[in-house]
């Protein structure tokens, strides 16, 4: 509303579901269709977008207003550029976003369950100082007798749910998903580091509620306000909703922790986020001034 009072430009927002996301939006790029200006488009969708003509490239624009120094690093390195390190760009980033975790203080801070960790474990029950730690504390308060289980992770395999959650072991064991510039994958996706990394992820998985096996950041958020679990894994998008207490019994409760290292300092979390990119059939009724 306050671009529209600006510029006397209407812009109306179009959300969809995420599991349609796609669908919806590619069926509409092929169709060559003039429904949309704009769109927040996943960062998977870079190399379809662009090479099949649907995004405007967004080079000249990203160097006429300094963006690679402007923007995180990482955000026009996956949410823009394509190919990798080809210096063209496709989008502007619009929402960075990261892998983190919530959990429930009143648990972990209760002199007991501090106590019974301390004699079983050997060391203080806290946030987790390496992603070791965080499966411990997930064996130690996985209680099914109780309806208590250890932590919700992404577990979906549709879209990119299980492959995110993942990416946090598998980089913080030292694993790869592979060699963008050579594209080698073999001796890296599956390096030793890459294996225990997956191990670690699947032990975890073991510990999440019955019947945990199509679970992405609605189901995460869910567990944690049904009071089932220790830890949940989500982006920080979801974080906010988790302190209303309109919808979250639990809300008092929550703590939140960023995603710990592995056993050997590999420090990082899955990247998530998108960009806005320019759609190459808009009409040229809504075309405003010079693009």
């Amino acid at each position: 509303n306050q671009y529209e009072a600006e510029t006397g430009v209407k812009v109306t927002v179009e959300t969809t579901p995420w599991p349609d996301f796609q669908t919806k939006a590619f069926t509409e790029f092929n169709a060559q269709g003039s429904a949309y200006d704009l769109v927040v488009g996943d960062s998977q969708w870079l190399g379809a977008a662009s090479t099949g003509g649907h995004y405007v490239e967004l080079t000249d624009f990203v160097k006429a207003h300094n963006l690679t120094e402007t923007m995180a690093p990482a955000t026009m390195k996956y949410y823009s550029e394509y190919p990798g390190s080809s210096g063209k760009y496709w989008s502007v980033p619009l929402e960075g976003d990261a892998v983190g975790w919530a959990y429930r203080k009143d648990w972990f801070e209760d002199p007991t369950e501090q106590a019974n960790f301390k004699a079983k474990y050997g060391y203080d029950l806290g946030v987790p100082k390496t992603l070791a730690n965080l499966v411990d504390i997930a064996e130690f308060f996985n209680r099914p007798a109780e309806n208590r289980y250890g932590a919700a992770i992404y577990s979906q395999s549709s879209g990119d749910a299980l492959t995110m959650g993942v990416e946090n072991f598998l980089f913080g064991y030292g694993g790869s998903l592979g060699d963008f510039a050579t594209y080698k994958v073999s001796g890296l996706l599956n390096s030793p580091e890459s294996v225990e990394g997956l191990e670690a992820y699947r032990k975890l998985f073991t510990y999440g509620p019955p019947g945990w096996g199509n679970a992405f950041f609605v189901e995460v958020n869910t567990a944690l306000a049904q009071g089932q679990v220790a830890m949940g894994m989500n982006y920080f998008a979801f974080f906010p909703s988790l302190l209303n207490e309109a919808t979250n019994p639990q809300a008092k409760n929550m703590g939140f922790f960023a995603n710990p290292p592995g056993p050997r300092g590999d420090d990082y979390a899955a990247l998530g986020g998108q960009g806005i990119s320019l759609v190459s059939y808009r009409s040229e009724e809504r075309r405003v001034g010079k693009e």
